[in-house]
């Protein structure tokens, strides 16, 4: 039996693991559980699972902890976590959580512990993608893009590559004017064609940042040029990520538009283990179709590319920025349209300040821009 330590457990991510983990009672020990808010989610999944730790980012309310199962112990913050997994010291670690918060847990992880990490936070790779080189072998991708890209990509020669397609199903607005954009609400972006994810992943598919984002995840994941990473858009959702060899020929994983097969994979690796749901029925596919994104509408991908490009400090304020305007824009502070205008206003406004990022700089960075953009845009 493998123990698991789950980061970010009441999320999407967090909820769709343990309902595979339930699947598989005798091969997975839940030892920890971790949250950001001490949640009633939370506490029926502790009593489910009853994990050794419940690690709770916030302070619980008064009385709280006290629902817990008797044998679970309660801890707060980095802190908290450091001490629950040098006692538990699981076999796998699955960073589950959200935004920039994940960045500490998952250097956590990779330097206090031995554990593989199965690491679902974008943000990491992102912000401190170059001082993940170390740890990659201890590094699996959760993100259907990136974990497609690597099962096919570990099964070919680096030599044989000559490009990676990363898929984009469009969003809600694929095909949509930047005039018609202007005045899209929070409701609309909200609203995902083919993926069910929380609310900040959504509104960056809408913007096609989060695509721009995996571009840059791959880079560092794989070790790929940026001029070799071409992003497609794929309106189906059926093909997850694509491999173009040097003698012409094209790799492809396919799967369902859920979540359960990558994290499945990711689980088991390296092992291969039948999955407890309906796989993709290929006669069901009218068509698979592919175009070019519009760069010109959805500008947020192209600025992804150039700042990825440059890599830090920019891509660690890149995060930041996107973070706070994506948070303006849901409170209804921001327009849709400007939300590219206020991340390359706060990225080009910091980045000169910094000069040789270190990793243990990337929060402060991360958050500077943050509350950069929580300003909004100036006069």
């Amino acid at each position: 039996m493998e123990s698991l330590a789950l980061l970010g457990s009441t999320g999407s991510i967090g909820t769709q693991t343990l309902d595979l983990v339930s699947r598989f009672p005798d091969r997975f020990k839940v030892v920890l559980l971790s949250a950001r808010r001490a949640s009633e989610r939370l506490l029926e999944q502790a009593r489910r699972f009853n994990p050794s730790f419940v690690i709770t980012e916030e302070t619980p309310p008064e009385g709280w902890a006290k629902s817990l199962p008797k044998n679970t112990k309660h801890l707060t913050g980095l802190e908290g976590l450091a001490e629950a997994l040098a006692e538990t010291r699981p076999d796998r670690v699955l960073n589950a959580i959200s935004g920039i918060y994940g960045i500490e847990p998952t250097f956590l992880v990779l330097e206090k512990t031995d554990s593989l990490l199965l690491l679902a936070n974008k943000e990491s790779v992102l912000a401190a993608g170059e001082f993940l080189k170390l740890y990659l072998k201890r590094v699996i991708p959760v993100d259907s893009e990136h974990n497609a890209l690597f099962q096919i990509l570990e099964n070919l020669p680096r030599e044989a590559v000559k490009k990676i397609y990363l898929t984009a199903s469009g969003g809600p607005f694929f095909g949509k004017t930047l005039r018609e954009l202007e005045e899209v609400s929070p409701e609309e972006a909200l609203k995902h064609p083919r993926w069910r994810m929380g609310k900040k992943i959504t509104v960056d598919s809408a913007t096609l940042m989060n695509k721009g984002f995996e571009v840059i995840e791959a880079k560092y994941l794989f070790g790929i040029p940026l001029r070799d990473i071409e992003v497609a858009v794929h309106p189906q959702s059926a093909v997850h990520g694509m491999v173009e060899t040097v003698d012409g020929g094209i790799f492809a994983l396919m799967s369902p538009t859920d979540m359960r097969f990558p994290i499945h994979h990711a689980l088991f690796y390296p092992e291969r283990v039948e999955i407890p749901l309906r796989g993709l029925d290929i006669f069901s596919l009218q068509r698979l179709e592919f175009f070019k994104p519009d760069t010109e509408t959805f500008r947020c991908l192209k600025l992804a590319y150039r700042y990825g490009e440059k890599g830090l400090p920019h891509t660690a304020l890149l995060v930041g920025a996107d973070e706070g305007a994506v948070e303006l824009f849901l409170k209804g502070e921001l327009k849709f349209t400007q939300i590219p205008d206020l991340i390359e206003e706060v990225v080009e406004r910091l980045s000169p300040l910094y000069g040789e990022v270190k990793r243990e700089d990337i929060p402060q960075l991360v958050r500077r821009a943050y509350e950069e953009a929580l300003k909004g845009l100036k006069d």
